[in-house]
């Protein structure tokens, strides 16, 4: 017999509240990252996925603790515990696919499918250390939910990246945490409870279920109000008012803008070894590290004209052929050596590798 469960609604209101902090915290922090080094980058993208995955859980646990029903629901510890690891994990691999290399829309998806697929994984691993209690699952409800949390984190993170913005990194968040909240409770709707064994009685619980679920409540605001304070620094409108005041400095300057620390430095070209594009904005290697460039890829090109030394290699590649240590082919793929030694390499396309041997006198 299944039995007939009901909500707290306030329980139900502070699950989807904390989703959308969640979202919002591990967003945020995954914000402006391209100005960092690889070091310091790896650490937030550590602390966005315990906000974002840790969260997500905190949902999925105040949500079940709203649940009313005849009986006790108990939950067994291994299980509870490996729900919370799979869901800080995956988020986390999810970021780091997006921050790893150039930023496409095929990656976005990619994260999207992930983060969905952990949201899913950290549902179901979470139910199954439900005690007290028999529990079935409905073929249905599992394509249902499955199909809202891939949707909805694929949308929430092309809207958050689509423009650094704080205003769409709100949207998203906002859209991400009402929809995790959607996948739980659409799969709950196709879940079915049914009364377990009879087991030796247990004496009651030290907390309340209401008491419980406030306690995760504040702890997850804790934390992610800790981290949104230590977050990188950025004004209401993102990085447009930075783009603005690095646009403020003429095309034909010889020196590059790049944001380091909030901070707009220069860089001349001349000391520029490759140009990335990255959107709407670039990334300069010096041969020893990487800085963000608020430019787009177009407004620097302008700022290089007249200078014979760049060459684009690949359509999202500018090459300053000085800094060319050496020329790697391999098949139909090849690359120009840049950096200490030829550490990096940097890709050329196959129809301008003639164009790319001719400057370093190959051909």
């Amino acid at each position: 017999m299944s039995l007939l469960a009901s909500h707290n609604l306030p329980l139900v209101a502070a699950s989807v509240l904390v989703a959308i902090l969640a979202s919002f915290t591990g967003l945020r922090i995954a914000s402006g990252l391209r100005a960092l080094p690889p070091p310091a980058r790896k650490r937030e993208i550590a602390k966005a996925a315990i906000a974002l995955g840790g969260g997500i859980w905190a949902m999925h646990f105040i949500a079940m603790l709203s649940m009313r029903m005849s009986g006790e629901l108990t939950y067994a510890a291994l299980p509870t515990l490996g729900s919370v690891l799979v869901a800080i994990l995956i988020t986390g691999v999810g970021l780091l696919i997006l921050h790893c290399g150039e930023r496409t829309t095929r990656k976005i998806g990619l994260a999207g499918v992930l983060m969905g697929l952990g949201i899913v994984s950290m549902h179901y691993l979470g139910m199954s250390a439900i005690g007290g209690k028999t529990v079935t699952y409905e073929t249905l409800g599992f394509f249902l939910s499955s199909g809202i949390a891939i949707a909805s984190s694929v949308c929430a993170l092309w809207l958050a990246y689509k423009w650094r913005t704080l205003r769409q990194i709100a949207i998203g968040s906002v859209l991400l945490g009402i929809t995790i909240s959607a996948m739980h409770y659409s799969a709950m709707a196709y879940t079915n409870f049914g009364d377990a064994p009879a087991q030796a009685a247990v004496g009651d619980p030290i907390l309340s279920s209401g008491m419980l679920a406030l306690l995760v409540a504040v702890v997850t605001f804790l934390i992610c109000g800790f981290f949104l304070l230590t977050a990188i620094p950025m004004d209401a409108a993102g990085r447009q008012a930075d783009v603005r005041e690095a646009a403020e400095i003429p095309a034909a300057s010889p020196r590059l803008p790049y944001q380091l620390n909030n901070a707009v430095h220069f860089i001349s070209v001349e000391d520029v070894a490759a140009i990335q594009a990255d959107g709407h904005y670039t990334r300069l290697y010096n041969g020893k590290e990487e800085l963000f460039c608020p430019w787009p890829i177009s407004r620097v090109e302008e700022a290089l004209k007249g200078r014979n030394c760049f060459l684009r290699t690949h359509r999202s590649y500018l090459v300053n052929m000085r800094h060319v240590k050496g020329f790697q082919r391999n098949g139909d793929r090849a690359f120009c050596l840049i950096g200490n030694g030829g550490a990096d390499s940097i890709p050329v396309s196959r129809s301008r590798i003639g164009e790319v041997r001719e400057a370093l006198q190959l051909a």
